[in-house]
C-alpha cells in the first residue's frame, strides 16, 4: 500500500511539473516564508563621462593644457570651455604686434583653461596651430579680479556665456581725472591722477571698453563700444 501511495505521489508531482505548477525559481527564506529569490545582476563598471566637446578637439585641448602647465609650472589645469569658432584671419584673430595675417576664414577652437583662480584663453585651428591669447599671465592676479568682473558683466548684458567673450587687452593706466577715462557731458571731474586698468573685450565682432579705478570697481564705458 505504501509503495502504491508513493508511486501515486510521484505521478502527481510529474503531472504538476508538466503543467508548470511547481515553481522553478530558487527560493529564499524571508521571515519563515518561502519566496522566489531575485536574480542578482553582475556588478557594472562605472562609465567615464564624455567630454562636452567634439572628440576631434581633444588633441588640441591636450596641447593647450601641456603648454599652460609648462608656462605656469602648475600640475593641473581645468578645462572651462571648448568652443568651435571660424577665425577671420590666419593669426586666429590674435596677432602679435607687427605680425602680418592672411585674411582667410580658419576653422578652429577657443579653449579656456583655468589654473587656480586665473583663466587662460587658447586659440587653435583644426590641426596643430595653437596660440595663447593674450599672452598667458600677462596681467597678474590683481587685474584678473577686474577681468572676471568685466566678463561677468558683459555676459549678463549680452545674455551669452563667458566662453563667447575674448579678452583683447588688459592695461594698467593712470587716468587723468576722476572720470576714469569716461567723462559724461555736462559733468565736472576732479583733475587728479587715478591709477586703474583698461580692459577691452570682444564679443561677436564688437569691442567693449571697460575701465576701473583704484576703488576696484569695473564699469563699461559705453561711448567707446565699437
Amino acid at each position: 500500500m505504501k509503495r502504491i501511495t508513493h508511486f501515486v505521489l510521484v505521478l502527481l508531482a510529474l503531472a504538476l511539473l508538466a503543467c508548470g505548477e511547481i515553481p522553478t525559481e530558487p527560493v529564499a527564506k524571508v521571515s519563515g516564508t518561502d519566496v522566489p529569490a531575485k536574480a542578482v545582476s553582475p556588478t557594472q563598471e562605472p562609465v567615464a563621462p564624455k567630454p562636452a566637446w567634439p572628440a576631434e578637439a581633444q588633441p588640441l585641448v591636450d596641447l593647450a593644457i601641456a603648454d599652460l602647465l609648462a608656462r605656469t609650472e602648475a600640475t593641473t589645469a581645468t578645462v572651462v570651455s571648448v568652443e568651435a569658432v571660424d577665425w577671420r584671419d590666419g593669426c586666429l584673430e590674435c596677432a602679435e604686434e607687427g605680425e602680418q595675417c592672411m585674411q582667410v576664414i580658419v576653422p578652429g577652437y577657443r579653449i579656456v583653461l583655468q589654473v587656480g583662480e586665473q583663466r587662460y584663453e587658447y586659440r587653435t585651428d583644426t590641426d596643430q596651430q595653437l596660440r595663447p591669447c593674450p599672452a598667458v599671465a600677462e596681467w597678474g592676479e590683481e587685474a584678473q579680479v577686474l577681468v572676471d568682473q568685466a566678463l561677468a558683466d558683459l555676459a549678463e548684458r549680452l545674455e551669452i556665456s563667458q566662453g563667447e567673450i575674448t579678452v583683447l587687452s588688459v592695461e594698467q593706466v593712470n587716468w587723468s581725472d576722476s572720470s576714469i577715462g569716461c567723462p559724461k557731458p555736462g559733468q565736472a571731474y576732479l583733475t587728479v591722477i587715478v591709477p586703474g586698468y583698461q580692459i577691452v573685450l570682444e564679443a561677436a565682432g564688437t569691442k567693449y571698453d571697460y575701465h576701473a579705478g583704484e576703488d576696484g570697481e569695473v564699469f563699461l564705458c559705453e561711448k567707446n563700444v565699437q
